[in-house]
């Protein structure tokens, strides 16, 4: 009996509670808006130096999360969010990953999450051509809004399906704590490892070598930084969560432009074809007035202000509704 219950004791500790699994969830999900802020602040501050981030940011931050993601799970075998709330992944065996299932898990960790944000990106262009009513009756109009309704059926059914695989983990019914791990047979159970404290403390004793003391320090003055990155952006998201329409993906406050010769030339109309305004959108970070189509077409090619080369995107810009 003494037995029977060290067992369920062990089996029960090494289980995590599903509010760390969501939270560890959100931690993953918090670093690309993120790291948006800080790319955008970049652009705009050092246009010359950091303005390739604002067309190549995807691509920079899928670099930075494969590096990111490849040395906790080579270390660790969690991602960053994982092993920050002290979790690592398993076989559902309760065997150790191996090296092909750490390639899985970098595969999904990266590319599933960069595919997905491409995708959606199009997506929210073809639904704002459709509310803007710019959306043409053609086969290529018909498509867009087929794409966005199959999207959308999607997202239910996949939110739907990780609902499910919450109320299946909570009753006992499967040991994975999110789909995706289920289809990779993993699970995620608590890690006992601490390689940072151990450095630490073998360092203060003088027991480590020169090579040991450089690759040492570097690593875990590394996780250090990072960690404690992620501590300050729970920390914002929760100290932000009482205001509202608060999104951390909003773009950066600027001051409006002082009124200026630009600003008379293209009075009554749009700055870029020079004509009166047809379907008046104004973009909120520059305050300028364009065209829909105009202003559309210019944001998914340059991802910038036609004016004030202010970072921007298609979903930022606004409808106004003036007299005629």
């Amino acid at each position: 009996m003494a037995e029977n219950a060290a067992n369920f004791t062990t089996t029960y500790q090494s289980k995590p509670s599903i509010f760390e699994v969501i939270a560890e969830k959100s931690l993953d999900d918090t670093l690309y808006p993120a790291l948006q802020k800080v790319a955008l602040f970049l652009s705009s501050s050092f246009p010359r130096k950091f303005g390739f981030l604002n067309f190549y940011y995807d691509e920079a931050f899928a670099t930075v999360n494969t590096l990111l993601q490849y040395y906790y799970l080579k270390y660790y075998d969690a991602s960053f969010s994982e092993n920050f709330y002290g979790l690592k992944r398993i076989l559902l065996n309760d065997k150790p990953l191996t090296k092909h299932d750490k390639e899985l898990s970098l595969l999904l960790l990266v590319a599933a999450p960069y595919f997905k944000r491409k995708i959606e990106e199009k997506l929210q262009c073809y639904r704002i051509e459709q509310a803007e009513g710019y959306l043409r009756k053609d086969f290529e109009g018909i498509r867009k809004q087929f794409l966005s309704y199959s999207h959308s059926a999607f997202e239910v059914l996949w939110h739907l399906w990780i609902l499910n695989n919450y109320l299946r983990y909570m009753g006992g019914k499967t040991d994975s704590q999110l789909p995706l791990l289920h289809l990779l047979n993993l699970k995620l159970v608590y890690s006992n490892e601490q390689p940072s404290q151990s450095f630490w403390m073998e360092l203060f004793k003088g027991n480590l070598r020169i090579s040991d003391l450089s690759f040492g320090l570097i690593r875990n003055g590394v996780s250090a930084v990072l960690e404690t990155s992620a501590f300050f952006l729970q920390f914002l998201q929760a100290w932000n969560a009482h205001r509202p329409n608060y999104n951390i993906t909003d773009l950066p406050k600027v001051d409006a432009p002082s009124c200026d010769i630009k600003a008379n030339t293209y009075r009554g109309k749009c700055p870029i074809c020079l004509q009166i305004w047809l379907i008046p959108t104004v973009l909120p970070i520059s305050g300028y007035i364009f065209c829909f189509k105009c202003i559309s077409k210019h944001l998914q090619e340059k991802k910038k202000c036609p004016v004030t080369n202010l970072p921007a995107r298609l979903q930022d810009v606004v409808r106004l509704y003036v007299d005629s």
